[in-house]
Parts: structure tokens; sequence; C-alpha cells
């Protein structure tokens, strides 16, 4: 297979031309994107080396404003006891304050921008299945069959996001009639999407290569990363220690020494990396405001998603300053690289004791290219994540001993003491606590809590309410553009 690069400077290879060909409009459509049915290609055109070219959309696709930034912040972390929704006060980000505080609806913007994003997502994949697999675009078997499984694990992704973000949702695949309004419209429950995401990952892990032909791609690793969360979410704590077990395994893998490294630009994609979403130092390349929408307001970036001071508290209470340090910008700090940054001028690199805030994301820190964009990478899945699901699963199999080798792995990084505990109930807890210390401004935090069944006890000082606020509202226009077949989540 001819390899590409999405490492920083080809990650995408004329887009329009693809859309162009590769894609029916769907302006009148439900979700107005192009989300349903089968493509109207020009088959000839994706023969040969071509046949790479709807992958890149897939990979572009990640750096999409609505895919990763403005409204998955909000909606994944803002929402969380880990983090404020920052700026200044009068700065409501369109509808950041709301989500902070519980008091969104149906209607607000963020719910749309990822439901629309996520489909779109979807889409790119769909349409690659069909281009790829078209007998007349001539793909040899093996290259056609390593390409379905990358777009299979596209696909299981955005639905990994819808599913957690809005719970059953209508599943749309290569094969769906842009006809059948009912497919098209109908939601499907939570567990008929998790088991679509499972199939799809499935064929990911024994179609993927166990190395990626190109840094940044995903490979069988990153497939079953993904599979063990989506089986932690579910319960399915044997699955969850047997892939975990298959990835620690392969030798692929392991701690990044320094944790506060892993966010620099100059340590993308490390040992520790399993799935990173590639910035680039090219603009037009950049995850769009990603990290210019968390760093700090005034100087370099609008200054959302801050760290509360309930992470904070909840890092010094453990004496963990390394992560601490790591993870949080303070008042009048002086940043790592101690260099200028330019906007309209010179901005210093110290953090101005009159910010509007007292803390700012360290990890998403970044020099920016300008006011909207910076090229700093995205992890979504790193190998701590792979250890302490081990822990966890070996903790509700009854295999403390496991447990504990795989959490101290994760605490002796950071320099902190082996915990000893073995009793299953205490051991869980001191599990979920260290998942949020080893992932504070990760964007996990929400889901994380929701699935161990603690969102009133947890975000219920913030406005969570039991059987509303474990999933968000399926967007208002969705509805009303679905002619009412589409059903909202409960208590919206």
């Amino acid at each position: 297979m001819k390899n590409f690069k999405i490492n920083k400077t080809n990650l995408i290879k004329t887009m329009a031309a693809f859309v162009a060909v590769g894609m029916v409009s769907c302006s009148d459509d439900y979700l107005e994107v192009p989300t349903e049915g089968k493509p109207t290609v020009d088959s000839g055109y994706f023969q040969g080396d071509n046949i790479i070219k709807p992958l890149y959309s897939s990979y572009n696709h990640l750096l999409d404003y609505s895919q990763h930034s403005f409204s998955y912040i909000g909606v994944t972390s803002i929402t969380t006891d880990d983090a404020n929704k920052g700026s200044a006060p009068g700065d409501t980000g369109a509808d950041k304050d709301k989500l902070e505080n519980f008091t969104f609806d149906a209607t607000d913007p963020s719910f749309e921008g990822l439901w629309g994003a996520n489909y779109k997502g979807v889409a790119y994949a769909n349409t690659g299945i069909n281009i790829v697999t078209d007998p007349v675009n001539g793909a040899e078997e093996a290259e056609k069959d390593a390409l379905v499984s990358e777009f299979r694990f596209f696909r299981a992704y955005h639905y990994w996001s819808l599913v957690r973000i809005f719970g059953g949702v209508p599943i749309v695949t290569e094969d769906t009639d842009p006809n059948d309004e009912k497919t098209l419209l109908t939601r499907r429950s939570k567990e008929e999407v998790y088991e679509f995401i499972v199939a799809d990952l499935q064929n990911a892990a024994e179609g993927l290569p166990l190395t990626p032909p190109e840094t940044g791609r995903v490979s069988s690793g990153t497939a079953k990363t993904l599979l063990a969360k989506v089986q932690m979410y579910r319960g399915n704590w044997q699955e969850v220690l047997e892939l975990t077990n298959e990835v620690i395994a392969s030798g692929q893998y392991a701690l990044h020494p320094n944790y506060e490294e892993l966010w620099r630009i100059q340590n993308e994609n490390t040992v520790e990396s399993i799935f990173e979403v590639q910035g680039s130092a090219s603009e037009n390349l950049a995850i769009n405001n990603f990290s210019a929408s968390q760093s700090v307001r005034g100087q370099w970036g609008w200054g959302f998603n801050t760290p509360s001071e309930d992470l904070d508290n909840a890092y010094r209470a453990q004496n963990d300053d390394i992560r601490r340090e790591a993870t949080i910008i303070y008042r009048g700090e002086v940043m790592y690289d101690n260099e200028l940054y330019k906007n309209d001028e010179n901005v210093s690199a110290i953090v101005s004791e009159d910010a509007p805030n007292p803390r700012y994301s360290e990890k998403m820190y970044s020099s920016p290219l300008n006011v909207n964009r910076a090229e700093q990478n995205m992890i979504v899945l790193r190998y701590a994540d792979v250890l302490l699901m081990n822990a966890e699963a070996n903790n509700e199999l009854g295999n403390s001993g496991e447990a504990l080798n795989k959490l101290n792995q994760v605490r002796s990084r950071v320099e902190l003491p082996a915990v000893t505990t073995s009793g299953q109930a205490e051991l869980r807890k001191i599990i979920w606590q260290e998942r949020r210390l080893e992932f504070g401004m990760e964007f996990d935090r929400y889901f994380d809590v929701v699935r161990q069944g603690r969102g009133p006890e947890v975000f219920g000082p913030l406005g969570f309410q039991a059987n509303k606020h474990e999933v968000f509202p399926i967007p208002q226009e969705q509805i009303n553009l679905s002619g009412g077949l589409l059903e909202q989540n409960p208590g919206y």
C-alpha cells in the first residue's frame, strides 16, 4: 500500500476534490451534512494510487473545529468538577456558561456541533468503505482489507463519541439505503450502538498492522485500546483484561519517563502514545482553536476550560506535585520554554499576575501560530490508560495483586508511594482517584464518573440530576428535521 504523510505536513490532499467526486449533496437532507447513504462517485478517479485518498478526509476531519475544539471542550470538560468555564465573566462562549451550571438545553449549539461533526466523520468512513470495496477501483485484497479496517476504526471512534454524549443514536452504515428514512431517523438503543462499535473495532484490531505504516495512523493496538475502553464502559471486565493484556504484551508501548514532557511539542508521538490527533506547523493543518481557546486569556488565548480549585486541591491532597504542575498553569508562572509568542505583537511567556483566571490548562499550552491555531497534537489514547484499565479490570475480577502492580507503575512515574490496599472496594476508589489525577483536563472525567454511577454524588453540587444528565440532549434542530421520528432523551 502506498504510504502517505499525515504527520505534520501532508495530512490531506485536496479534500475538495474528494468531496466533489465522493459525496452526494445532502443540503436538504437530515443532519444537513453528508452522513447517510452510498456516495455517488466517479469510480475511475480512485484507481491505483488514488485508492488511499478517501482516508485523508477521515484523518483531516479530526482537526475540525466542531469535532475536537470548542463544543468538544465544553461538553466533555467544562461540565465537570475538574474545570470551570474560565474566560471573562461576561464571555459565555455561546453556551459554555450553561454547560458549567447544568442549565443547558437541546437548543444549545455545542450539541448541534458535536452531533453534526461526528456524523460527518461517520460519512467519511462509510464513503471510504464504499470506494475501496468497489471492484471498479481494483484495490488488491490485502490493501482493501487494511483500508476497510482503518475506516471501520474511525466509524467506531465517531459512534463512541456519539453514544457517550447522547446515548442511543441512529446507526448509518455503508449499506444504508439513503431513502430508508426509518433507519436514518430512528434511534437505536445504547446497547445496539455499543454492539456496532464492538464489531467495527474487532475488525480493526484484526485487520490493522501491529506497527502503523505512518506516524500518526492507527494500528491494531489503537483499536484494541479503544475496544478495551468501550468494554470498560459496559462493565465487561474479562474482555477489558484480555484486551489490555494483549496491548501490554505487544511491547509496542511504555510509559514515557517524564510525565510533564508528554504535552510538549518536541515530545509528540512518544512511546506512550497510542493515538494522537496530529497538529501541524502549517496553519491550515493545525487543530482549529483547540489549544488557543484554552490558553491564557489576554496573552495568547481565550482562557476557557480552566482547571478548578477542586482539581487543584485533589492533587495537593495526594502530594501529587508532578502531575499538578504538569496540568495547571498559575498566575505569575514562567512557562517552560520561556520564549516570546507572536499575536499582533510579542507577548511574554510569563503569565500575567492580572490574568482573569487563577489557573489555566498546561496540557493544552502551545506556542500559537496565530490567535486561533496551534500546532500541538491532541493525545486521545495513551499507555497509562491501558495500565489503569488493566488495574481496574483485575480488581473487579478479584486479582488485587495484579491490580496493584499496574496501578503502582503509573504512580511510580510521578514519584508517589506504592499503594498496598488489597480490599476490593477501597482499591476501586483508589483506582478511580488515580484516573482523575492521571488524566486531569484530558476530557474523560465526565464519562468516567457517569459510568462509575457517581454522577449525582460528584457532579450534584454543580447541578447534575440523576436520570437526566447521564446523557446530553439530542439537538432540537435534528428532532425538527426528522419530523419527530428522532426522540429526545428523558428530562429534556
